[in-house]
């Protein structure tokens, strides 16, 4: 049988439903991050850095003195990590 347009399009997302109700939490979250790491790998260091301040204006700093292990580099994630979600409890 031949289906239309329309109800091949209801047929994807009916088994995208199906598929997401079966993954646990382990399990989107390792899809997600392959998407994620999918979409910053085709960036040049350029394009990373701009898509990272556009995240947070101050973790592309942090992360590139993170990654060349400058000193008080991994405290200062820790610290930087500590200061964003120091407020989270307001928001909940």
């Amino acid at each position: 049988m031949t289906l239309t347009t329309d109800q091949l399009t209801d047929l994807k997302e009916e088994f995208i439903e199906f598929k997401i109700n079966e993954m646990t939490t382990e399990d989107m979250q390792a899809y997600i991050r392959d998407i994620m790491i999918h979409d910053v790998n085709v960036l040049n260091q350029e394009e990373l850095e701009y898509e990272i301040n556009s995240y947070d204006d101050n973790l592309y700093e942090i992360l590139e003195s993170y990654v060349l292990d400058e000193p008080d580099s991994y405290n200062n994630m820790l610290e930087f990590i500590h200061d964003r979600h120091a407020n989270d409890w307001i928001d909940n």
